[in-house]
């Protein structure tokens, strides 16, 4: 249906095809079992998406100036499930273009004081997603809740790591569940990026600046933004040093940089596969 990674022109690729809302953030098509959510980079109105530590993705509700209610858009991404309705995630990239960054499953929400577009404090809806942005070709095992332990992921080999980044759990998980396994994963892989590094920054090949008590310093850096914190996938996530880090953000030439980069990743992942 759609290809982690690609861009699509909203419009004409998206509602062209399966219609929907075509302004704001959340789509609901009539003729479809489908709810588009769309991101963007940075804060407005409230409306701050990101990933959070635990690996979970918060996504703020619709409703620009009241209290945001439970009801309408709000309420199909939270009954989704029951609803037997599949959610597509995107984030913009440039004017009117998103990158498909995968499926979402709600694992609940929680509500907050943000700001209006008026700057007055409302209630927001956050809610909790689990986004998959595992490409459909690649094998992925399916896990029960005892394999999900943090503790156990500095014992395990590069391979071993990998495979934990891209596990998901039972169909038959609760969503606690499900939360556990989005920060076991989360865990994995920032383990897996250090190990895959084995000390050098992935950009610029050189030596990690300096050690901490587990190791050489290497920072993660996702090549999709999605707020600068997913989506979590091996070939998505690059081992950087302070300094490409800073360049792969706040360079004249960072979006070139970051292209540069996926190739990069895509190489070192195709060795180690």
């Amino acid at each position: 249906m759609f290809i982690i990674g690609k861009e699509y022109h909203r419009k004409s690729e998206i509602h062209g095809v399966y219609k929907g809302q075509s302004q704001g953030g959340i789509s609901t098509p009539k003729e479809h079992n489908l709810i588009f959510l769309f991101t963007s980079e940075g804060e407005e109105n409230g409306y701050i998406d990101e990933y959070r530590p635990d690996g979970t993705f918060w996504y703020t509700g619709e409703g620009q100036v009241s209290d945001m209610q439970m009801k309408g858009v709000n309420l199909a991404i939270l009954s989704h499930i029951q609803d037997k309705k599949v959610i597509h995630v995107f984030e913009y990239t440039r004017k009117a273009y998103v990158r498909y960054l995968g499926q979402a499953e709600c694992l609940g929400y929680h509500e907050e004081a943000r700001p209006n577009k008026f700057g007055h404090d409302r209630k927001a809806i956050i809610f909790h997603l689990d986004i998959d942005s595992t490409p459909f070709e690649t094998p992925r095992k399916v896990v029960n809740k005892k394999e999900w332990s943090p503790s156990d992921l500095r014992e395990k080999s590069l391979k071993e790591l990998r495979d934990a980044a891209l596990q998901k759990p039972y169909e038959a998980a609760s969503k606690s569940e499900k939360r556990q396994s989005a920060y076991y994963r989360s865990k994995a892989l920032k383990l897996y990026v250090s190990r895959r590094s084995n000390g050098l920054c992935e950009g610029c090949t050189m030596p990690s600046p300096f050690h901490t008590k587990k190791g050489p310093y290497i920072e993660c850096h996702h090549l999709h933004r999605l707020a600068d914190g997913g989506p979590d996938h091996p070939i998505n996530v690059i081992g950087l040093c302070p300094n490409c880090h800073r360049r792969a953000h706040h360079a004249k030439d960072f979006r070139e940089f970051n292209d540069s980069l996926k190739i990069v990743v895509k190489k070192i992942e195709q060795n180690i596969l």
